[in-house]
């Protein structure tokens, strides 16, 4: 070899070797981009989650409560005593049994579902509407007959929850209810 070409390339494994660390450098900044990113969608997720299964189970209390008050029973070992107001909170002057006991009336009502286990405060605003009761016959097993020999009454109902939670994680559902009795 000449000395002449061994001069002219003295300088090209320094930048060989930094080009090589810029781009391993530039993946590993990406891998780790992209571990935080999913670390916070798996976060966002389970907060998601934790408001719908408190949704679920805002609309599970308001069924038993349907379900104690046209039985006869106290609502007060389910839900504490309950105003129901308007879709602008204004105080409707009347109680929860009186929106379940009462054709096309409806109560809105807040439940603080404050827990460590849900992994933060949320809140729950529920809304129960009495929409219409049919007799239904009772030739069939699914539609069995009172004690009393009289056809059953079939009363449905409408149930809505928005709950929110921290990190504004917001989860809504809604069921139609059958209360058959």
């Amino acid at each position: 070899m000449s000395p002449g070409r061994l001069g002219n390339q003295r300088g090209i494994a320094l930048i060989l070797a930094l080009l090589m660390s810029f781009a391993i450098m530039a993946m590993v900044t990406g891998v780790l981009y992209v571990v935080s990113q999913s670390t916070q969608l798996s976060t966002a997720g389970k907060g998601y989650a934790t408001a719908e299964e408190a949704a679920d189970g805002a609309i599970n209390v308001m069924k038993d409560a349907v379900n104690l008050t046209l039985w006869g029973e106290p609502v007060a070992d389910v839900l504490p005593d309950v105003n129901c107001v308007d879709s602008a909170g204004n105080d409707l002057g009347y109680k929860l049994d009186t929106a379940i006991l009462n054709q096309n009336s409806e109560c809105t009502t807040t439940m603080n579902l404050g827990s460590t286990v849900l992994g933060g405060n949320f809140s729950a605003m529920v809304t129960i509407e009495r929409l219409f009761s049919k007799a239904l016959p009772g030739g069939r097993l699914e539609f069995a007959r009172s004690a009393g020999g009289l056809s059953s009454t079939a009363i449905f109902f409408r149930i809505s929850a928005t709950v929110t939670g921290p990190n504004r994680t917001r989860a809504e559902n809604s069921a139609l209810y059958r209360f058959a009795g």
